[in-house]
């Protein structure tokens, strides 16, 4: 029995490093490292977006911040991850962002539910966000404070949806689509909402790579742009540009409608602030807005400080830092089975038929000043980091969406559970995410339904190797 268990150990040791080391042969195609030779993990297990990049120099500090995102924030004072609230989104990173990836889709909100990252946006049907509200909507609160909506009135429908072909291939195979509409009772609102007000959803991004991101430079960024303008066709909107606070200005790169242009000023940054509303220095108050200040005010409710800044901070710039180290450094997963005779023929048919317009395969990084072994590196994240108009049904608060990196992609039900796509994760597979291109990429799309089975097989083959 004991040389049984000692077999059966062996065995299991040999497989996790077949799954977590680079692949042994001579020279290994460059494709293989979707994050360059220093910002890409050989790992294919379920911890796969959870490493470090080889980049990655302070590895306690990594850790240190990995637990910022782990952990649950609490009320209080004093205590290890405490300042939670008054009022806020979630308690915790990981609860939007399963196992380090994007939020599934879900048919009832839950905020408390593992996994159900979607973000709540009120607004006009001109696209503001409604002025009592943040820009994510806030649906938690500490006793005896009240959100400024009780969650329990959001509901989600998703519908079918049939498009002018019947949702029939040519070649007489079915597919199914769906997309989401959100309503709000107006009983479950508490601050003042216009008449016509309107309410979307997002699902959380994935978030390794970021970093490789953020170190493409401005110039290179404004370069594709200009090409893209020049070709006349899947011409993409560059993000506006976006100050920091050096003075600093740089295009919008991040989030769906590109509307962070840092990382240091990122949705990370914000969201460890805002989806909490715990406190630093550089973010020396609350994530709120005078509405809500002053419906706490009418109840009677301690409202010093709300607005305007607090004396003390709940997060150290030092514990910022560790946090920013880990979720710059988190490694893109390898390429897989990149020489596989179905996934090359998959390949060839993602740059016939235009994909690589929008989803540009490569850049190389300039130089990065926080982790500088991210300088200099091809990389390959499928993104052109521009916005296009997907023509989408009932697209919601986001006309226009940055195309989505791919990389890494293929591992997501592996990691977080679920193949779900899309700013409002309508799409359940890549099959529904190809075929909810409308608009700039109707061409590509068309020639996508045109393909055999077999070939469209073979193009999502690929997709779920890189």
């Amino acid at each position: 029995m004991k040389k049984n268990l000692l077999t059966f150990s062996i065995l299991l040791t040999c497989a996790f490093f077949v799954a977590c080391d680079p692949p042994q042969q001579t020279e290994l195609s460059e494709e293989y490292y979707s994050g360059g030779v220093n910002g890409t993990a050989f790992n294919r297990t379920s911890l796969a977006y959870e490493q470090p990049a080889p980049a990655v120099k302070d590895l306690a500090a990594f850790k240190r911040g990995e637990k910022m995102f782990e952990n649950n924030y609490v009320t209080g004072e004093g205590t290890p991850f405490s300042g939670l609230g008054p009022v806020y989104i979630r308690s915790s990173c990981i609860a939007c962002h399963p196992v380090y990836g994007r939020s599934k889709r879900v048919e009832t909100f839950n905020s408390e539910e593992y996994g159900n990252g979607y973000l709540v946006m009120i607004h006009t049907p001109d696209g503001k966000i409604c002025e009592s509200f943040t820009g994510m909507l806030q649906t938690r609160a500490v006793p005896p404070y009240l959100p400024p909506v009780d969650e329990s009135g959001i509901h989600i429908t998703w519908h079918n949806f049939t498009d002018q072909y019947g949702n029939v291939y040519p070649d007489g195979t079915p597919y199914s689509l769906i997309y989401p509409t959100v309503e709000i009772d107006r009983s479950a609102i508490l601050l003042p909402v216009p008449d016509d007000y309107q309410v979307s959803i997002e699902g959380t991004i994935g978030i390794f790579g970021t970093g490789l991101l953020d170190a493409i430079t401005d110039e290179d960024l404004f370069a594709e742009r200009d090409a893209q303008v020049a070709r006349g066709y899947y011409v993409g909107e560059i993000g506006g540009m976006i100050k920091e606070a050096d003075g600093s200005e740089h295009p919008g790169r991040y989030t769906y409608g590109c509307t962070r242009g840092t990382l240091q000023n990122g949705p990370g940054s914000n969201a460890i602030w805002n989806i909490t509303n715990v406190t630093r220095p550089d973010r020396n108050y609350l994530y709120t807005t005078k509405a809500w200040v002053e419906k706490m005010g009418e109840l009677g409710l301690d409202t010093v400080g709300f607005i305007g800044g607090f004396n003390q901070t709940e997060m150290t710039m030092a514990e910022f830092d560790d946090f920013m180290i880990w979720h710059r450094g988190l490694a893109v997963p390898a390429a897989r089975d990149l020489d596989d005779d179905d996934v090359k023929a998959g390949k060839e048919i993602f740059y016939s038929i235009g994909c690589t317009a929008c989803h540009k395969p490569t850049w190389t990084t300039g130089t990065d000043q926080y982790i500088p072994g991210f300088s200099n590196q091809k990389i390959w994240p499928y993104t052109d980091l521009l916005k296009h108009d997907l023509g989408m049904k009932e697209p919601g608060l986001r006309k226009m969406c940055r195309t989505t990196p791919l990389w890494g992609r293929g591992l997501s039900y592996i990691c977080a559970g679920h193949t779900d796509m899309l700013h409002d994760l309508r799409a359940r597979n890549y099959e529904e995410a190809i075929l909810w291109h409308f608009g700039d990429a109707e061409q590509s799309r068309e020639k996508f339904r045109n393909l055999s089975k077999e070939d469209r097989h073979n193009l999502v083959r690929f997709l779920e190797s890189i």
